[in-house]
């Protein structure tokens, strides 16, 4: 193996590393801390304080899957093993990934409102329900875990390319 190999695979362990603390770091929040939290007397402190360091977390992922995920697309799709699959299904996977750096965003910046009004019938309350829906942490959480399983998909798509 080169050098250039050798800082590919270093590159790959960051951008799998930066996707599973974040995605990892959702799920142990969403099934072990907040329900538990739910039963304590101080737990809109810890909470809120979980919430500022999970902040960091996310923030430190999202550079690194940034700057990671354009080394690996650029190494991928200059290669000859890069299908039309392939990139179809990259495609989908950087529009998702994209997406949920939005909602993160969103949701760092206060701007996504709480739970909108439920009596509200007009196709603006309506928008407004399905874009709280869609950037609700369950709904990132999903979406990570579509994406982690893309990576493999990509990553079967492209051997099959070297071997075929």
């Amino acid at each position: 193996m080169e050098v250039l190999d050798w800082i590919l695979v270093a590159i790959r362990w960051i951008h799998a590393l930066a996707a599973v603390a974040w995605v990892g770091g959702g799920i142990f929040y969403l099934l072990a801390l907040r329900p538990g939290l739910r039963r304590s007397a101080a737990a809109d402190d810890v909470e809120r304080n979980v919430i500022i360091e999970y902040r960091g977390l996310v923030n430190t992922a999202i550079a690194a899957l940034l700057i990671s995920g354009v080394i690996l697309t650029l190494s991928r799709l200059t290669s000859d093993a890069a299908s039309l699959a392939y990139v179809g299904v990259l495609a989908v996977k950087v529009a998702l990934a994209l997406y949920m750096f939005y909602a993160a965003w969103l949701m760092q910046r206060g701007r996504r409102r709480q739970n909108p009004d439920v009596g509200e019938q007009s196709t603006a309350g309506a928008l407004a329900r399905l874009r709280f829906k869609l950037t609700s942490p369950p709904a990132m959480l999903i979406l990570g875990i579509v994406v982690i399983g893309l990576a493999d998909v990509l990553d079967f798509l492209f051997e099959r390319g070297l071997a075929g």
